[in-house]
């Protein structure tokens, strides 16, 4: 399958395009006491913010970079917010009149295209809803925007979440007929082997929540929704701290469903406490009337007093060394056989 540039990328390069010239030379480390968003945490962010080594126009900018060259390679997006410098600008403001929102706020976060959001286009992946604006945003998009989060894109999945078709001839992993199939930053290629010649990735992606675009520094983080797997799975593939809380935790309500008794969204991000930041601005401040098992759950919101950083302390790790890292069993290009 070819894979070119479309309307997504020239959409991305317009947009830096026709921001101010100062703002769309990305930092990066080389140059004095510039900051790079390059496997940068939020807390690096917030702190970079507090102190104006960044500003979170310039964090928008180095990531819509960084998407126009290497999302070709990835299909991690479906739909880049086409605000996502104007709203930065705005908590840019904000901050330098002394009102911080929350712990999100200026901070690039990266939604799942089955969540419903009013000024950005939702798809579900489905060709159907190529276009669809929905009348509303989803309650995790409402407290994601009041902790300060910019939307930056909503980003690729399964189609409809793996929900339109099942054995035997189940939907491919993180494909979709809007943008294909979705790859992994690892290796990002299209399967060589006979008989699987139809596009799909060499190295799986772990299912309809993209985390290709967290670990290859597309944005700061991003929101998955799972039934049965599609948060756990991909922040498994993409070497991702990924949660999926008790349903109730997040509310459900705008979110494309599946099962009731078992959707929720959760955060996918490059460390433990990244992820802890993120579940906490996914939570209302009270219960959300339109999901009743958000009464289940009371909200914690802060969840930074509940990490542990010797919470690995005296753990035992394993390594399965026979046929990988064993000397006896690998010589060079070549797996000996047992003997």
């Amino acid at each position: 399958m070819r894979r070119t540039r479309g309307p997504l990328l020239a959409c991305v390069v317009a947009g830096i395009a026709a921001a101010p010239f100062a703002h769309t030379q990305p930092a990066t480390r080389s140059q004095p006491g510039a900051f790079s968003v390059v496997e940068a945490t939020i807390p690096q962010m917030q702190a970079a913010l507090r102190a104006g080594r960044v500003t979170s126009r310039e964090l928008v900018t180095q990531y819509l970079v960084r998407i126009g060259l290497y999302e070709d390679q990835l299909h991690a997006v479906l739909t880049v917010n086409s605000r996502a410098l104007e709203e930065a600008g705005e908590r840019d403001r904000e901050r330098a009149a002394g009102r911080v929102r929350g712990p999100l706020h200026g901070i690039p976060i990266a939604v799942k295209d089955n969540v419903l959001t009013h000024d950005i286009v939702t798809t579900g992946g489905a060709l159907a809803f190529i276009g669809y604006m929905p009348p509303y945003d989803a309650t995790l998009l409402k407290n994601l925007r009041e902790t300060g989060a910019v939307i930056i894109v909503k980003t690729t999945m399964t189609e409809l979440a793996n929900w339109v078709a099942g054995a035997p001839t189940p939907m491919p992993g993180n494909y979709n007929a809007v943008r294909g199939f979705a790859f992994n930053p690892y290796d990002p290629r299209s399967d060589p082997r006979e008989g699987t010649g139809d596009g799909r990735p060499v190295m799986g992606t772990g299912g309809s929540s993209s985390g290709a675009g967290t670990a290859m520094s597309f944005w700061a983080a991003n929101v998955g929704t799972e039934t049965s797997g599609s948060i756990l799975s991909p922040s498994n593939q993409n070497m991702l701290a990924g949660i999926k809380p008790t349903v109730g935790r997040v509310s459900r309500y705008g979110v494309i469903p599946i099962s009731a008794d078992q959707d929720t969204a959760g955060p996918m991000a490059r460390s433990v406490t990244d992820a802890a930041i993120l579940l906490g601005a996914l939570e209302g401040a009270a219960v959300d009337p339109n999901d009743p098992a958000t009464t289940k759950c009371p909200p914690v919101r802060d969840y930074a007093p509940h990490l542990k950083t010797d919470g690995l302390k005296g753990a035992r790790i394993g390594i399965p060394r026979a046929f990988f890292y064993d000397r006896r069993w690998f010589r060079g290009p070549r797996m000996l056989a047992a003997g």
